[in-house]
Parts: structure tokens; C-alpha cells; sequence
């Protein structure tokens, strides 16, 4: 199973629009992996996760083919996460009615409204799939378990194992610490790829809906008694804000010594 993270910002990106603080500063210098799109990822070529402002600049960069996308997953409503107007370019008059007919989408009841109140020009309306966290679903190859996030208070946020050909991955962005029912189900999961967001980087800010570095190897940790992870588990850490305080290569700096991977745009891992 291949997953390519296409995006591994935060909302604002990184350099964010309109800072002149030294990360963004020095990103703007520096460039290559310190350029941040806004998150999204995609499994083989036919499974994508979220659909944010910067999907048509992740097709252009990677030279994807959306046509091969067959199924396209929410993990809650943020903008950043659920552009819902772009969404209608994948209609007819926009793109051939085969592109409408092929690609299925799956989320909460918040994305699900935004989705369908979008308005197409020639009358076509756009729909989704309702799922919830705990009820499996198979999607082709995959079996796909959405799982409580603790992200946003009043909407069903979800983050995904993702199960095919006896490997395992889990899809771990936007959240903060992991509530119990999450917990509960990762019991002895031994999972192959952990792709855990890590929005505050060296901040130890109060907020509690993002994770810090700090913050994301004691996840960890707490995978590790559980039976989540492995000693040979992939781990990667995504979704940076500008206002972490960290370039890549610091962060690279911090975590390569714990075996923690640090995603940059258009990486491509092998679960």
C-alpha cells in the first residue's frame, strides 16, 4: 500500500500569507522541503484523503491523474481540509459525466451539508456517503475504519485505519489527544504506517485540538503499550503550522534520533 502526503500544512500553509516571521522568512529563502501546501493525501492511485484548496496545484506538482480516483474521504469541515466549491468541477460542463459517476465520497453530517449545498450552474448536485466513526466499510481493496478524532467541539471530526493486502495504516490528521473510544479500538491493532498530525511542533501551546512533538511521541508511547505500533512501524509526522517554530530540517533534527520520519509535500511511503 502506497500512500503520497501531498499537503503537510496547516490552514495558513507555510510561508503562511502575508507573515514576515523567521520561519515563514526563512521558508521563503530556503524553499524546497520548508514549502507547505495545505493537507491531503492519497493511498495508491485511487483513494483520496480530504480535498482542501490546494488539491488542483497537488495534481499539477505530482502529475496525478484524478480520473483514477475512485473514492474520496473526509476527515471533518475545515476549509482547509473541505474546499466544498471546488468540488464542482468535477461535474459535467466541467469535467466529463464519467468523472461524476466514478468518484464516491464518504464523511461526516458537517462535511455532508457543506457538499451539498453547492451550487452547479447547469442544476447537478453533488452528494456523499454519511459514515461514522467505528463502522467499517469497504471500498474496493480497503477496508476503511473511520475513528474518532478530538478535533473540533460540536462536529464528528474522523481519522481512518486504512486496511489492504494484510497491511495497516492509520491516518492521523487533524487531532489532539486521542479519545478513549480510539484508544479502545487501536488495542493490539499492530499497525504498519502511523501518519499522526503534529501542528505545534516545538510550541507547547494550551490549545488542545493539535498535537506538538511533545505531545505526539507520548501518543506514541501510549501506541506502543497498547500493541499499535511496532519496533519496525513507520512513523511519520504531518500538518505543520508556521506558528510551531520549526523548519523541516529542525524538526528532521528532533525526530530522526526517535525513527520519526518528518512528511514534506509530495512524499511518497511504502506501508
Amino acid at each position: 500500500m502506497k500512500i503520497r502526503i501531498l499537503g503537510t500544512a496547516a490552514a495558513e500553509g507555510i510561508p503562511a500569507i502575508g507573515c514576515d516571521c523567521s520561519i515563514c522568512k526563512t521558508a521563503r529563502e530556503r524553499g524546497g522541503k520548508n514549502i507547505r501546501s495545505r493537507s491531503g493525501a492519497l493511498v495508491n492511485d485511487d483513494l483520496k484523503i480530504d480535498f482542501g484548496p490546494d488539491t488542483l496545484y497537488h495534481i499539477h506538482r505530482n502529475q496525478l491523474d484524478p480520473t483514477l480516483w475512485k473514492w474520496l474521504l473526509f476527515t471533518h469541515s475545515h476549509h482547509d481540509h473541505c474546499a466544498h466549491e471546488e468540488l464542482q468541477y468535477l461535474l459535467p460542463g466541467f469535467a466529463p459525466e464519467k468523472t461524476h459517476q466514478q468518484l464516491k465520497m464518504f464523511s461526516n453530517a458537517c462535511v455532508q451539508t457543506k457538499i451539498e449545498s453547492v451550487e452547479h450552474y447547469a442544476g447537478y448536485r453533488l452528494s456523499t456517503t454519511l459514515i461514522q466513526a467505528f463502522e467499517p466499510l469497504m471500498l474496493g481493496p480497503y477496508q476503511i475504519t473511520p475513528v474518532d478524532a478530538n478535533h473540533t467541539d460540536g462536529e464528528d471530526c474522523l481519522l481512518f485505519v486504512i486496511e489492504s493486502e494484510g497491511r495497516r495504516l492509520f491516518y492521523a490528521s487533524d487531532t489532539g489527544w486521542l479519545p478513549d473510544t480510539t484508544w479502545d479500538y487501536l488495542a493490539g491493532k499492530s499497525l504498519d504506517l502511523l501518519v499522526l498530525e503534529c501542528t505545534k511542533a516545538f510550541i507547547e501551546a494550551e490549545y488542545t485540538k493539535h498535537l506538538s512533538f511533545t505531545e505526539c511521541l507520548q501518543v506514541c508511547e501510549r501506541l506502543r503499550e497498547i500493541g499499535a505500533i511496532r519496533d519496525d512501524s513507520q512513523i511519520v509526522f504531518t500538518h505543520f503550522s508556521h506558528n510551531g517554530n520549526a523548519l523541516h530540517e529542525e524538526m528532521e533534527a528532533a525526530m530522526t534520533p526517535h525513527g520519526i520520519q518528518i512528511a514534506y509535500d509530495g512524499m511518497v511511503i511504502e506501508a
